[in-house]
């Protein structure tokens, strides 16, 4: 310690006679920079986009469609692209995943008079694989039961921060089509550089609403314009049948409107009206960009005939540390 300290007052007057004037840094620095050649950037260019384009494997997944990135929403159906499977694979895909919603269970956490069913597991993708491949994550066992668990945080205030615990979606139903789906639902996000490096975290949803002569309006949860709170959502159609109602309404300005109902937001802010109509009918949400609501579904022959509009949700997100985000 002792010389340590007896080398310090040498240390001080060495580093103070190679001390730098800042203003003189300054000047170098500003120097360098303008003698430096810069890259030529190309108008619209953007890492995220160059990488999805060019040099991600997700590229191929993309088959025909306009990828998520500047707009705030997308509609497609993967069914119109022959690549992306022909139409009796399709079809079967459908008809099981159809007759699959007809057995899911009731949703735990909402009254019987919603009329909602739902199933819940999460999935993981990595990007940087050669061939990026569809990787279930286990659930947990409950009372028996194989349940996936679910929190949106403060994104949905009818749960609020509530960890919500899901039946899960059977192994028999993770079908080779269905992560074709995810895979191509992933590759058409707005990921950058650095989130192409990290796993990517998929949450599937199978969700029906089902109103019914005893109790004729069927909600989704929140019923009112909404942000996910995850950083790309697809809906994907499954089913319509003897139902009305389900609109989907987009509305502009991030979360601005969020808690609102459609009708209390200016028209000039309202992106977009429609229905999904035939099955994997698809929208994608960027979620920063917008909100939105699908708005409740009623029976279109009131009666004993079923109803229901059933509908395949993919939110899908990066995997990072919340305490050093990329």
């Amino acid at each position: 310690m002792q010389r340590l300290t007896s080398l310090r007052p040498a240390l001080s007057r060495r580093a103070g006679a190679c001390r730098v004037p800042r203003r003189a840094l300054a000047n170098l620095a500003q120097n360098i920079l303008h003698d430096t050649p810069r890259p030529s950037i190309p108008p619209g260019y953007s890492p995220a986009r160059a990488v999805n384009a060019v040099n991600s494997p997700l590229a191929a997944h993309r088959y025909g469609f306009a990828p998520l990135t500047s707009q705030p929403f997308i509609r497609f159906n993967p069914s119109s692209d022959p690549a992306f499977a022909d139409q009796q694979t399709t079809s079967k895909f459908v008809a099981s995943l159809q007759a699959h919603f007809d057995t899911l269970p009731s949703d735990p956490h909402a009254p019987v008079s919603a009329g909602r069913f739902r199933q819940y597991s999460r999935a993981v993708v990595l990007p940087f694989e050669d061939k990026p491949r569809v990787y279930w994550s286990p659930g947990h066992v409950k009372d028996g039961q194989d349940i996936t668990y679910y929190n949106q945080g403060v994104f949905n205030p009818e749960h609020n921060s509530e960890r919500r615990a899901m039946p899960s979606i059977p192994e028999h139903m993770r079908s080779e089509l269905l992560e074709k789906i995810i895979l191509t639902d992933v590759a058409l996000c707005d990921w950058s550089v650095d989130e192409l490096r990290h796993p990517i975290i998929v949450g599937v949803h199978f969700i029906k609403t089902a109103p019914t002569e005893e109790h004729p309006v069927s909600k989704t949860t929140p019923n009112s314009l909404h942000q996910d709170g995850h950083k790309f959502s697809f809906v994907h159609l499954v089913q319509r049948r003897n139902a009305v109602g389900g609109e989907n309404v987009i509305a502009a300005q991030g979360g601005k409107y969020a808690g609102l109902q459609p009708s209390e937001v200016p028209e000039q802010d309202i992106l977009a009206r429609f229905f999904l109509e035939s099955p994997l009918d698809t929208w994608a949400a960027y979620d920063a960009k917008c909100s939105h609501y699908a708005g409740p579904v009623m029976q279109e022959v009131p009666g004993p005939e079923h109803s229901e509009r059933s509908v395949m949700i993919c939110d899908i997100e990066p995997m990072v540390a919340a305490v050093c985000p990329i």
